[in-house]
């Protein structure tokens, strides 16, 4: 079996709006990488492989991947146990990769994305990561959302590391931290970077040069769905019920 030196795993549950165009930006990311980096061995690009695990959609999600299943560009994994934590997890089961990125299914990553995070792991000793996120859709509120959270992750607080619409990390430190903690509902990935960012924080890196874009539909969503996602996202800081109990079913 040959080395696979990149794996991307998009956790995905009824996301039939949105998982083409992700799926599309990954695979441009992808070919960038490869296009990028060269094995030092034989001189042959570097390889990947973009993993989608379909966790029990009843919607067109399934219908939506065929055609990039078909042709080889993906690989569909399906997960009937619900939950995000969990299909990330299967996820990694999967993943062949040395550097493994989880991105929401709701989440658009810049062409030279995955090339930079090469680097980072490759050249910079950095084992697991964040980037700043940005607005895909919304207003004034949007933008001011994400510029909050960019910025409270630029507290050097282990929790502060956070938010996994786009993460990376080795399949060594995923397996050392991980994995996503399932019993919770939000803050999964607090075993993986808080727990590297605690043991030592100097392998990890908050790139805020890179700017991926995800969707406020879930502050979007209802009246004051701003103030009541900040409350429930505060809640989830402070006490672990609130990482249990939350209720929203966008992530």
């Amino acid at each position: 079996m040959s080395l696979v030196h990149l794996s991307v795993i998009i956790p995905a549950r009824n996301e039939e709006r949105l998982i083409e165009q992700t799926v599309h930006y990954a695979l441009l990311a992808c070919q960038h990488f490869s296009n990028e980096w060269i094995d030092d061995d034989d001189q042959r690009p570097r390889t990947w492989e973009l993993m989608v695990v379909d966790n029990a959609s009843t919607d067109r999600t399934r219908e939506r991947l065929q055609r990039y299943e078909v042709h080889g560009e993906i690989v569909v994994v399906h997960l009937d146990r619900l939950g995000a934590a969990g299909a990330r997890n299967e996820g990694r089961l999967h993943a062949r990769g040395k550097i493994l990125v989880f991105i929401d299914a709701d989440t658009m990553i810049p062409h030279d994305c995955l090339a930079r995070v090469a680097e980072h792991c490759y050249q910079r000793e950095h084992v697991a990561g964040i980037t700043s996120l940005g607005q895909l859709d919304g207003g004034i509120r949007a933008r001011a959302w994400w510029s909050f959270w960019n910025h409270v992750r630029r507290l050097p607080l282990a929790r502060a590391k956070a938010m996994p619409a786009f993460m990376f990390c080795t399949s060594e430190t995923f397996d050392r931290f991980g994995p996503f903690d399932e019993r919770v509902a939000i803050g999964e990935e607090w075993p993986i970077l808080a727990g590297l960012y605690r043991n030592c924080s100097r392998n990890f890196v908050y790139d805020r040069t890179i700017i991926v874009k995800s969707s406020s539909r879930r502050m979007d969503y209802g009246a004051f769905g701003y103030t009541r996602t900040l409350i429930k996202y505060v809640w989830a800081i402070l006490h672990y019920q609130g990482r249990v109990h939350y209720t929203d079913t966008i992530r």
